[in-house]
């Protein structure tokens, strides 16, 4: 396995399992060639959410989150959950950058889905 390849795997799992610390029903989804429908599968408000992730320096969010929202199929709600890393001296891999080390990006509908499922479930 590429070292790219086990850093994506490595962000995917903790994705998995920081969802399931806060009890979101979650797991990590097969790669599926031309079938793939993104990385994790979570559970939030009884609506299936795909989550790609990605741990990179650079992301065209907009562009990314188009493709994964394609990936997932019409009416699936995606969201894109992205680890910036960065070059730093005296480390051989690449670091998270200070800040906001991990951030989630959604589509402005997929964000009003999630607002309106928590407001009804208050």
């Amino acid at each position: 396995m590429s070292k790219a390849k086990a850093q994506g795997t490595r962000h995917e799992s903790w994705i998995v399992t920081a969802l399931k610390a806060v009890g979101i029903r979650s797991n990590r989804i097969a790669e599926g060639g031309s079938s793939d429908e993104g990385d994790v599968e979570a559970h939030i408000h009884d609506v299936r959410w795909v989550i790609e992730g990605k741990a990179r320096q650079n992301l065209n969010v907009q562009k990314t989150l188009a493709k994964a929202r394609e990936k997932a199929g019409a009416g699936t709600p995606v969201a894109l959950v992205w680890k910036r890393l960065v070059k730093v001296d005296g480390y051989t891999n690449r670091q998270p950058v200070s800040g906001e080390r991990i951030v989630v990006v959604l589509s402005w509908d997929d964000f009003l889905k999630l607002i309106e499922r928590n407001e009804e479930n208050e």
